[in-house]
């Protein structure tokens, strides 16, 4: 069980990691930050930082390799 659970926070660390930052920079408090507003127009902040996160993990086309896969080498 916790080598199973263990394995799929390795694979899936990018998706992990990225959703967990868009919904952290997505609350309002955070998008107060004066360089925010002073380039991306108020009523797109949120959803061109939740783009940005999002286009970060479409370009990861795979789970990520583990050490014991045969395409590791080992």
């Amino acid at each position: 069980m916790l080598d199973k659970l263990w394995t799929t926070l390795v694979r899936w660390r990018t998706w992990l990691v990225n959703v967990a930052g868009a919904v952290l920079i997505i609350l309002p408090d955070l998008l107060s930050a004066p360089e925010i507003l002073a380039v991306i127009p108020a009523g797109y902040q949120k959803y061109i930082i939740a783009g940005v996160f999002l286009l970060n993990i479409w370009m990861r086309p795979r789970p990520a390799v583990m050490a014991r896969d045969l395409e590791a080498g080992k």
